[in-house]
């Protein structure tokens, strides 16, 4: 199977598999359902009508309900309670269609079946998709605190529970994809070692069901390669000068949401001058998937071509201000050409977002940082000569009053990483 839109790829499975079930399907006097959500799978899907399983909803008891939930402990729970007389005087729906993110176990399957909610529920299946498609080749499972669980000592009793939910989760990414993997892991490390025999595991179960799972004639095996982040300790602490990395690092973008200043012609009614708008940055931006991971130079060149391109297109003169293009240059050409407003707009959005990176580059002295970031990661100059003493450049950064303390720690660790964390007592007194 292709994976050139995993996107694209789940939604289908989710329309074949789940919307377009024949259960579900299945035509009544009131025609209308609910869908109802926790939060993987709300994440996975959106709807027209969604409604997240962890708070509170009104009852709809005309309407029957899609449940696509993650067969956790909790989201059974709320899906019994919706159910359950003895909490609300009546179910909040006429019926249930229950669909699991993935498989459920025989503890939690039994305490759905056995209680009074087992009469309402129409239908019960598992989509196994427990991933979240991120971007058309990326996807995360979203489970920020898989990082502490797998390293923290207290943690190691529920290691085993939480590390096999994970290996089910990228079961279903392989067994949605159509592939059966050879899996590959760094064998000095005991705790990868059991985690990918949890995922073959899992592998093997989702391959009985399916046999035709991971075949074809023209098909090459796959590699499912497991690392953990003691694989890489460098790459999080370095700054990141691709576009979308530089972004998420400088800028306040939370989930995938950057708020800008709007371009606007002259006297434009619909639009205040100076009005903020909120964008989501995600797979409809074709400019930013574009762009998204070039570095940051090149980024700043493209958008500028791109404009005096479409100046020129338009036979509008874009500029007196030379080669440079500014935000203030945009702002005029936007009210030269109030019909080509959307157009100039993304063009703005970007350039904005890139023009804000190099500010909080330079404001915080991103060169110097960065010089001496990818200095320490690769133990040379940029000449390839190798560096005997890196305090020289280091305690300067250190001593400086404009560089923040989370970067001053990223060159901390960095140092302490380079070292193999044979670090000088004295240097802490830094």
């Amino acid at each position: 199977m292709t994976t050139s839109n995993l996107q694209k790829i789940v939604a289908e499975k989710l329309i074949s598999d789940m919307l377009q079930c024949q259960s579900v399907r299945q035509k009544e006097r009131n025609d209308w359902k609910v869908l109802v959500m926790d939060r993987l799978a709300t994440r996975i899907i959106s709807a027209s009508f969604v409604e997240d399983i962890m708070k509170k909803r009104e009852p709809l008891g005309m309407l029957e309900a899609v449940y696509f939930i993650q067969p956790t402990e909790k989201s059974i729970d709320e899906l019994i309670s919706d159910f359950d007389k003895g909490n609300a005087f009546v179910p909040k729906y006429k019926a249930a269609h229950v669909f699991f993110t993935e498989a459920c176990n025989a503890e939690l399957f039994t305490k759905l079946t056995q209680s009074k909610c087992a009469k309402y529920i129409k239908t019960l299946r598992e989509v196994n998709i427990a991933f979240l498609p991120y971007e058309r080749q990326v996807f995360t499972l979203d489970s920020p605190d898989t990082f502490f669980i797998a390293y923290d000592p207290s943690q190691a009793q529920v290691r085993a529970t939480h590390l096999d939910v994970i290996a089910e989760q990228i079961a279903t990414l392989c067994a949605t994809l159509g592939e059966y993997p050879t899996i590959r892991y760094r064998c000095d490390n005991e705790k990868m070692l059991e985690f990918a025999h949890a995922v073959q595991q899992k592998l093997n179960q989702y391959k009985a069901d399916d046999t035709t799972m991971g075949e074809g004639g023209d098909k090459a095996k796959s590699v499912l390669l497991l690392l953990d982040r003691g694989f890489d300790a460098v790459s999080p602490l370095l700054h990141e000068l691709t576009f979308q990395g530089m972004a998420h690092d400088l800028l306040n973008i939370e989930n995938d949401v950057f708020e800008y200043e709007v371009q606007t012609p002259a006297g434009d009614p619909k639009i205040n001058p100076g009005q903020k708008q909120k964008v989501l940055l995600d797979e409809n931006d074709d400019l930013w998937t574009e762009l998204r991971h070039q570095h940051i130079a090149v980024v700043t060149q493209s958008i500028t071509k791109k404009i005096k391109d479409f100046a020129i297109q338009k036979r509008v003169k874009e500029t007196d201000r030379g080669e440079r293009t500014t935000m203030k240059d945009l702002s005029l050409m936007i009210k030269k050409m109030p019909q080509y407003q959307k157009e100039l707009n993304a063009y703005a959005l970007h350039f904005n977002i890139a023009e804000q990176c190099m500010n909080a580059y330079n404001r915080n002295s991103g060169e110097k940082l960065c010089s001496v970031e990818q200095n320490l990661a690769m133990g040379t100059d940029p000449e390839g000569d190798r560096i005997k003493d890196h305090m020289r450049n280091i305690v300067p950064l250190l001593l400086d009053t404009v560089i923040g303390v989370q970067d001053k720690l990223r060159i901390i660790m960095l140092y302490i990483l380079h070292k193999n964390g044979n670090v000088h007592i004295g240097f802490f007194s830094l």
